[in-house]
């Protein structure tokens, strides 16, 4: 009987890495921008700011997890599994069962 690895937890730092070329890819392309700024009520100005905050990076992967399609289409662009993403999310979200 073959033993299967368990899915190596994805460190903080990598989360917020993942986060941040998900967010590059969302901004780099209008439409996505759109749908993104209109659905987190950012605008342009308010984006640094928004940044700054410590839940920023998961809010973004809360948008990218949300959306299936999305999810699919940033993970192959990113040349990675979306079970990455999802990992990233996991790693960045507070568990409400801590």
């Amino acid at each position: 009987m073959k033993m299967h690895a368990l899915p190596q937890k994805t460190s903080a730092d990598e989360a917020e890495a993942l986060a941040v070329a998900a967010f590059s890819a969302i901004m780099g392309d209008e439409e996505r921008m759109s749908r993104f700024m209109a659905v987190s009520g950012l605008r342009p100005d308010t984006i640094r700011e928004a940044a700054g905050s410590p839940r920023f990076f998961a809010g973004i992967l809360d948008y990218v997890v949300a959306d299936e399609p999305l999810l699919i289409a940033l993970a192959s662009e990113m040349n990675v599994k979306p079970e990455r993403l999802m990992g990233a999310h996991m790693a960045l979200s507070p568990s409400e069962f801590e």
